[in-house]
């Protein structure tokens, strides 16, 4: 059997706590962090709400190509990390904390499968062993591969993050992963540099063939460093946006990997994502073919 995709990543087992009692904090000068959420130091916080799921970047990317038409595979820890995941009930949202070890990924279960692409993310730690195993992969099955480059990817793994992009053929990250990565490559650029035009630019000096980045309530680009696409989001009543850049990853992939354009494909991430941030969680409301 080939299958369409196979995630590398986190698999995780997810508790949400909905609080309406958070403050957000708009810290403007430091890039890296522009925004926090804060509570009452000392103070019993009440919760509105819990809600128990399935998550992980291995999870919520197969499971939605698999609803959109995609023979996929999810590939992470032998056993669920757990993860906490803070909600802001005004406005949807959180604060993640998770286990580095959702990332201890065992990839002996792929040197006995076949895919046309291979997704990788969420990766933790040095994981050069990682890397080295990946790059084989790709390179003896003549598979595709594509890149979600987490934080923890990024600060942790960064000469192993350089060697993944430079075989990519579909990178997806979000505003703040993208200013981080562009902080460690051009060892912190003036601020104008991290434009959506400078980092496609940037970025596609790597080789990707097409680059994505999700940019909040701003919307979302997808670039093939030709010409830029955008969409803006669609307005929805937000509860959680936990799920968001996920859903808005398989939602371009369910549609890219079956042939079709990088705008149609571009618009059913952003339709997946938009449903996907009604619900508590990062699987419920994924889309169906």
């Amino acid at each position: 059997m080939i299958y369409d995709l196979i995630s590398i990543g986190s698999i995780t087992q997810d508790f949400f706590l909905l609080t309406d009692r958070g403050k957000i904090f708009k810290t403007p000068k430091d890039k890296l962090a522009p925004e926090w959420l804060g509570f009452e130091l000392g103070e019993k916080i009440s919760v509105q709400k819990i809600v128990e799921s399935g998550g992980g970047v291995a999870t919520n990317l197969s499971l939605g190509t698999k609803k959109l038409g995609l023979n996929s595979f999810p590939l992470g820890p032998a056993k669920p990390a757990t993860s906490v995941i803070i909600v802001d009930k005004k406005t949807g949202e959180r604060v993640i904390f998770y286990q580095k070890s959702s990332g201890d990924v065992n990839l002996k279960p792929l040197r006995n499968k076949k895919t046309k692409y291979l997704s990788v993310s969420s990766l933790t730690g040095n994981w050069s062993g990682q890397a080295n195993e990946i790059l084989a992969y790709i390179k003896k099955n003549n598979a595709k591969l594509i890149v979600a480059p987490s934080t923890s990817m990024i600060r942790d793994g960064y000469k192993n993050l350089i060697r993944i992009l430079k075989n990519a053929e579909i990178i997806f990250l979000n505003r703040n992963e993208a200013v981080e990565i562009m902080s460690k490559l051009t060892d912190g650029s003036p601020e104008n540099n991290y434009s959506v035009k400078y980092v496609f630019k940037y970025l596609h000096g790597f080789g990707p063939k097409i680059i994505c980045l999700t940019d909040g309530r701003k919307g979302a680009y997808c670039s093939d460093g030709q010409k830029i696409f955008y969409s803006p989001i669609k307005k929805v009543k937000t509860v959680d946006v936990t799920g968001a850049g996920d859903a808005f990853a398989s939602g371009f992939l369910g549609m890219y990997i079956r042939g079709a354009s990088i705008e149609k494909s571009l618009k059913m991430g952003i339709l997946n994502s938009a449903n996907v941030v009604r619900y508590v969680g990062t699987t419920k409301g994924l889309l169906a073919k």
